[in-house]
């Protein structure tokens, strides 16, 4: 357990790569504050598998990350319920794809807002 006692904070970790990395790091004993979108039920879930899997323990906070506060928020809930962050990820992005004469205005605020400012 190279990371027992150790807290990692991974966005956009509820599907994919991210998701990955947080299964990844909890199996080296890191505690988890996965973060992104999907099913509730399905992250509690995936919290709950994570910390049955490795024996650390997995919690989720729904940040939007377009939103200054809530990504501070989203710290100070890791800091509280771990003491603080020792590992960040900043794995969240989104895309979309059509011709560029075609691609819709707020797709692209979007896409600048969560893959480039939010990090």
């Amino acid at each position: 357990m190279f990371l027992k006692g150790k807290t990692a904070l991974i966005t956009g970790s509820t599907s994919g790569i991210g998701a990955a990395y947080a299964s990844a790091l909890a199996a080296e004993g890191a505690n988890v504050m996965i973060n992104g979108f999907g099913d509730s039920a399905a992250i509690a879930a995936q919290c709950a598998n994570l910390a049955a899997a490795s024996g650390a323990r997995a919690v989720y906070h729904g940040a939007d990350l377009t939103v200054t506060e809530e990504v501070t928020a989203m710290a100070d809930a890791c800091a509280s319920e771990f003491g603080g962050v020792d590992i960040l990820i900043n794995n969240a992005g989104i895309q979309h794809v059509c011709p560029v004469d075609e691609f819709p205005v707020d797709k692209w605020d979007s896409i600048i807002a969560l893959n480039l400012s939010a990090a």
